[in-house]
């Protein structure tokens, strides 16, 4: 039988994380549905920038050694408990799309060096040609920049670049030849959740490396990359951590897989002694080396303010709530989807992360943007994904009850027939 509306103000009431979403600044009469695009602003990251701006003024170029250059490993140090990962084994810094590309590269250069082909630490480019392993694997379906990133960097450095279709196993594409392979924990459309300690432990098996892009499960769900024997991983902040607006990505190397060769994007920051000035590049020791440029203390400010909030969070509670929340979001519209000819594509309980994803390939954009103007904000993916993320630290059981009615609302009067709802910005 369907929650009533008193049925989930008391849940509300007895929601051990409801004290946190006081601590977002969200607009009057906003129910945000999209923290797995962009996550809500933490009322703390406005004092955190502001500070970083004041010493800006202040301190000038001395704001280097207060707290601005070693942000990437002091933030990634932060992180590292929400990921099951140790002090020194993250690093926030760059993009997905970027560390991607430097972990294929050290991957592959490392594998070179363990061959016994032109030395050790990269000292030559990484050439895919008479290697024993010249094949990158990544998933069909997958996020669009994981494979083209992959593609990019098969295309400039000699590999081949091989596609699992999306839903099939990865027995059949596994052998001697693969060198990585990229996946996603959580994929992005469907919201299903891999396996992470079986399919580590079968890539491993092989001989081959995995590479996990924690996009849609970092500050969503428990990861435990040390349970899993994960040593190589990937993520943003800017989803479900927070951390704003193009905030810095992360990646996670195992303390015991840091001195293998270098990355390849060897800038002046990843150096030993990037104050020396050398001519030649030494990579600097542990996760330090996989740095590149100047990264943005602003960014760090946002991001760092979020993760302090993220230390006081029972990650145990958050994975209960944000199930609890999927599952009435999804029992308030039943019989709903079906009337309306839409199909729900979310996984089961166990192999999920934490969105809904509806499919109507005619009308899905234009609904979409029905409820964005009634104040409900998901977002959409061709063709015809409606996504809903449920990111439990700022959203009430409350907020999901109406945003379940408005849906109703808008399907059951035909709103999203209107001709303003057929535009399309440049970003979905």
């Amino acid at each position: 039988m369907p929650l009533t509306l008193d049925d989930v103000r008391e849940l509300d009431r007895q929601d051990p994380l409801a004290t946190f979403r006081n601590r977002f600044a969200l607009p009057e009469g906003t129910i945000y549905l999209d923290g797995n695009s962009l996550g809500a602003q933490p009322r703390a990251a406005v004092a955190a920038v502001d500070g970083l701006m004041s010493q800006w003024r202040d301190s000038l170029i001395q704001g280097w050694n207060q707290g601005w250059f070693d942000a990437p490993e002091r933030l990634g140090d932060r992180l590292a408990p929400l990921l099951g990962a140790e002090p020194g084994e993250v690093l926030v810094t760059d993009t997905i799309t970027h560390n991607i590309f430097k972990l294929l590269g050290y991957i592959t250069e490392g594998q070179k060096g363990a061959e016994g082909q032109k030395g050790t630490e990269g000292q030559k480019g990484t050439e895919g040609q008479g290697r024993g392993r010249p094949v990158i694997l990544s998933e069909g379906g997958n996020f669009p920049t994981d494979g083209y990133i992959a593609q990019g960097f098969c295309r400039f450095g000699g590999f081949e670049h091989r596609v699992v279709p999306e839903g099939e196993a990865l027995d059949a594409y596994l052998d001697e030849r693969v060198a990585a392979v990229v996946l996603s924990h959580v994929h992005y459309r469907t919201g299903r959740l891999r396996d992470m300690a079986a399919i580590t432990r079968q890539v491993h098996a092989s001989g081959a490396e995995v590479i996990w892009d924690l996009a849609h499960s970092a500050g969503a769900l428990l990861v435990d990359l040390a349970a899993c024997d994960v040593r190589y991983a990937v993520g943003c902040t800017y989803k479900y951590l927070n951390g704003g607006p193009g905030a810095p990505a992360f990646l996670y190397v195992r303390r015991d897989c840091q001195a293998q060769a270098w990355q390849p994007l060897s800038g002046w920051l990843g150096h030993a002694a990037p104050f020396a000035f050398e001519a030649d590049y030494a990579p600097a020791p542990g996760i330090s080396r996989f740095r590149t440029g100047t990264h943005s203390p602003l960014a760090f400010a946002a991001l760092e303010a979020s993760l302090s909030l993220w230390q006081e969070v029972d990650l145990a509670q958050l994975r209960r709530k944000s199930q609890r929340l999927i599952e009435l979001f999804r029992e308030s519209l039943s019989g709903c989807l079906e009337e309306h000819g839409i199909s729900d594509i979310t996984p089961d309980e166990a192999q999920r992360g934490s969105q809904v994803g509806l499919v109507e390939r005619e009308h899905g954009y234009a609904i979409v943007q029905a409820l964005i103007e009634r104040g409900v904000i998901g977002d959409y993916r061709e063709p015809g994904l409606m996504r809903f993320g449920f990111a439990p630290l700022y959203l009430s059981h409350e907020d999901v009850w109406q945003a379940a009615q408005h849906l109703r609302e808008v399907l059951g009067a035909g709103e999203h027939l209107a001709p303003r709802f057929q535009q399309r910005g440049a970003v979905t």
